[in-house]
């Protein structure tokens, strides 16, 4: 059985397709073709898989003036339209079924019908949300406009028209039946086995590297600690304050002083075990593209009320808020971040390695998604992989959330900066030694996980279990 895997994006950034190649991959006599532009990096298992063959399109993006965009749009879509059926008919051997990606759906979606329809194979689409409602965003939030409605009408025509329909939720297959009348099986996203807690041991790995590398986002963690440290202890050796719970601890500190290797989360004590510090502080991680649908100053905002909590909380610790990824809005946020005053909040901004992404996640304390779905009928995946790492959330609330994200059971749901920064509050009072909050969210999400090929195996391989047979039963009649 061959099958392609097509995403009209950065193949590195759709973990979802990448997944269902590994899984597709890993059937009987399959192969596939997974097809997509460059730009990040694919998980190191797609890469060196004999089964799988990465092919990247020519992404036709060109900077030109805003004035300019509606002739060189329509040139652009000629052009993929083009690529697509010189891929699909003449590139590629005969293959069996194409699962696109939607969105972003222009022009693939009607290409790849076409073309399933003259090599006689399958047309499967994998719903993450509507392209129409992204484009909407784009114009205002108005659905009403032409492009919208094209838009609108082009996804429900060819969803009708595909042979087989996944989505993300159930909110989204409600919608697709009850609007639509399409019928599609909820694929919930799910961790794949590399998204796991990480040991002591693996951490002082990873922290070792972030501190220590010239562009390990976490050089400047250290020299930060030492100074709060010598400042609070400074107040508190003059009667201004009393002992924080990050305060020196002479017995580690002298512990530290001799041990070979320390970061500013974890060292070898005198027995020779790897130990998480008293006096660490607590890693809040979340990750974003930088586009308009993450606010991210709502975070800021909450670090600063964060950080005022913390210089009257006695029992509150020093928090390091990492966010992860590259975008348009990144150097916004940079400017807004010198312009910030903090004590003891850090917040730093980094790129990781594909493989250290999933490593930071299994390190950190807890996990913050901004995630704000333009069509209220998707789930974001960066909680799925904090979920996969067994990480406590607080995730920005919106309509169907609840399917992944439950209040107080799991992780927090907020709304607005106030209600972030007294989330995170709650969560990390008297961290790191007693965080009761932290622990019963983690033995919850330990105890309901479930991993991406229990679900994949249930929902999706009926699907090309059918193919599969029906592609042997031709290939037995010729």
């Amino acid at each position: 059985m061959r099958t392609v895997v097509l995403v009209l994006g950065d193949l590195g950034r759709s973990p979802r397709m990448q997944y269902h190649a590994m899984s597709l991959a890993d059937m009987k006599r399959s192969t596939v073709e997974l097809v997509g532009y460059a730009g990040a990096a694919c998980r190191p298992e797609i890469v060196v898989d004999d089964r799988v063959t990465i092919h990247h399109l020519h992404n036709f993006n060109i900077n030109i003036p805003r004035a300019m965009f509606i002739v060189w749009a329509p040139i652009k879509v000629a052009l993929q339209i083009l690529q697509l059926f010189w891929l699909l008919l003449i590139r590629l051997r005969r293959f069996d079924s194409v699962l696109v990606q939607n969105p972003p759906g222009l022009p693939a979606l009607i290409v790849v019908r076409l073309v399933c329809w003259i090599v006689s194979s399958r047309f499967i689409i994998d719903w993450h949300n509507f392209g129409y409602t992204l484009l909407a965003h784009k114009f205002g939030g108005r659905e009403s406009h032409p492009f919208v409605q094209l838009a609108y009408w082009y996804e429900r025509l060819v969803g009708w028209l595909a042979d087989d329909n996944i989505c993300v939720t159930r909110a989204m297959s409600n919608f697709l039946k009850e609007e639509w009348s399409i019928t599609a099986r909820v694929m919930h996203d799910q961790p794949p086995p590399h998204f796991r807690p990480l040991d002591w041991k693996d951490r002082h790995e990873l922290f070792g590297r972030l501190e220590n590398e010239k562009d390990g986002c976490l050089q400047s963690v250290a020299p930060w600690m030492t100074a709060l440290t010598e400042k609070d202890e400074e107040e508190r050796w003059t009667g201004l304050k009393k002992e924080r719970t990050f305060s020196v601890n002479s017995y580690e500190e002298r512990e530290v002083r001799d041990a070979p290797e320390v970061t500013s989360f974890c060292y070898w004590n005198e027995r020779g075990v790897l130990v998480g510090r008293r006096r660490r502080p607590a890693l809040v991680v979340s990750s974003t593209s930088w586009t308009p649908d993450e606010d991210f100053n709502v975070l800021l905002e909450a670090a600063k009320l964060l950080d005022e909590i913390i210089a009257k909380n006695l029992k509150m610790p020093p928090v390091v808020i990492v966010i992860t990824g590259r975008g348009p809005m990144l150097d916004e946020f940079k400017e807004k971040l010198r312009n910030t005053t903090l004590k003891y909040v850090k917040i730093l901004t980094a790129w990781l390695k594909i493989e250290d992404y999933p490593k930071l996640l299994g390190s950190a304390d807890i996990g913050v998604s901004l995630h704000t779905s333009s069509s209220g009928l998707d789930l974001p995946m960066k909680v799925v992989d904090m979920f996969g790492c067994s990480l406590p959330v607080c995730a920005y609330d919106f309509k169907c959330l609840g399917e992944l994200v439950r209040h107080g059971v799991n992780g927090y749901v907020f709304t607005s900066s106030e209600e972030l920064a007294r989330r995170l509050q709650e969560m990390l009072q008297g961290f790191p030694t007693n965080t009761r909050t932290l622990n019963q969210m983690r033995a919850c999400i330990e105890k309901k996980r479930t991993r991406w090929s229990e679900t994949w195996n249930t929902v999706v391989k009926p699907i090309f279990q059918e193919i599969d047979k029906a592609s042997s039963t031709f290939s037995l009649a010729r």
